[in-house]
């Protein structure tokens, strides 16, 4: 099997996995918050291949305005990727979305330089991409390593989002294993890792330490079109999502007071016992919030400073207790009881609740010590 059939064949799988995920995105349209954003990168992904689309095509002469125009549409595919996730991870955020395709201006002024360059120079740049020479070759170095660094600076940007919606899942869902999204996160590092090696492998180019049968050019734009198609198939896999209710700034401990923060819990407390919440499998605080009429950030807060707990251990009490009741009054299974509140299995229930009352006796054993100090009668000096 030659370099080309290779080639051809790395293109086609590709091309399958974009034909996939406009399936997935158009069956499950209606179930994305960030739909518009995920159909507008599934359908300018091709053009990251435009390069090699030409190459192919055979009409590389006629089309050689089009040449290297492909790093235009990975800044603004990087964008709608960075804006899909913010919108997956957080209900309250700046509406700053203009802000995010300013760099896709850029390349478009950077493309001037490079349309300027005679048909013959850029159709000969796409079959052969030139190496070394940076004060001549400079409009097409700058058009790839703008693109790569702003595709990478996306990528974190993106993978920042998703560590701080980890870092406070608990604090505003309780079972955290049906919206993690640590496969989107991985989706990330792998296209900081392409964007990372695309920016290396244009600066071997610059400073002419490649082999000179090295195609840079057709390698960076399939490094950046496999790391962009793999976040996009993953930001379109059926799960749940869960956008975190409140602003992260909200979150301390100065932003409400303390006696607010009691009547938050107290609300709270009545809502979940009122509506058997604890059964839900899935409950969220923004959930139990409307149900008390309070806020999502002070209820947080309130579980956090006042029990020293986070939400999700908060509600785990009432889950328990629960269990408690059913294990000790019925003959139902623990499998069973597990399933029902959502544990992970018979082992995990047992574990946990083990743990629970265990720590329900040290707390019942400490409070009885306090009430006899209480009682007994001071001793005279």
């Amino acid at each position: 099997m030659d370099e080309m059939s290779l080639y051809q064949i790395a293109i086609s799988s590709m091309l399958v996995g974009w034909f996939i995920g406009l399936i997935l995105i158009w069956v499950r349209y209606g179930q994305f918050p960030h739909a518009k954003l995920a159909l507008v990168a599934l359908l300018l992904w091709p053009f990251l291949l435009l390069d090699e689309w030409l190459k192919l095509s055979g009409y590389e002469s006629q089309l050689s305005f089009l040449v290297g125009a492909s790093q235009i549409f990975s800044a603004i595919i990087a964008a709608c990727l960075v804006l899909s996730i913010r919108k997956l991870t957080l209900t309250k955020f700046a509406n700053n979305n203009v802000l995010f395709f300013i760099p896709c201006l850029v390349l478009l002024a950077g493309q001037l330089p490079l349309w300027l360059t005679p048909s013959d120079t850029r159709v000969g740049m796409l079959f052969s991409p030139p190496v070394g020479d940076v004060l001549v070759n400079w409009p097409y170095y700058a058009t790839y390593l703008f693109s790569a660094i702003v595709t990478l600076s996306f990528a974190v940007h993106a993978a920042e989002y998703l560590a701080s919606y980890h870092y406070y899942l608990s604090d505003q869902v309780v079972d955290i294993d049906i919206f993690e999204m640590r496969f989107t996160a991985n989706g990330c590092y792998v296209l900081m890792f392409t964007s990372f090696l695309s920016i290396c492998i244009i600066g071997l180019a610059v400073f002419d330490w490649l082999p000179a049968v090295v195609q840079w050019q057709t390698l960076v734009n399939m490094l950046n079109a496999t790391g962009t198609l793999y976040l996009l198939l993953l930001l379109v896999q059926n799960r749940k999502y869960s956008p975190t209710p409140f602003a992260y700034a909200q979150m301390d401990k100065k932003a409400y007071s303390e006696d607010h923060l009691r009547f938050t819990l107290k609300q709270a407390e009545k809502a979940i016992i009122q509506h058997k919440a604890y059964k839900r499998k899935g409950l969220r605080i923004k959930q139990v919030a409307e149900a008390a009429n309070v806020e999502p950030a002070a209820l947080a807060l309130a579980t956090r400073f006042v029990l020293n707990r986070n939400f999700r251990a908060f509600v785990y009490h009432y889950r328990l207790e629960y269990a408690k009741k059913v294990l000790m009054r019925t003959d139902q299974k623990v499998t069973s009881v597990a399933k029902r509140l959502g544990f992970n299995s018979e082992k995990y229930l047992s574990n946990v609740f083990v743990k629970y009352i265990g720590l329900m006796s040290k707390r019942d054993k400490k409070k009885n010590t306090e009430d006899v100090k209480m009682r007994s009668p001071k001793t005279a000096k």
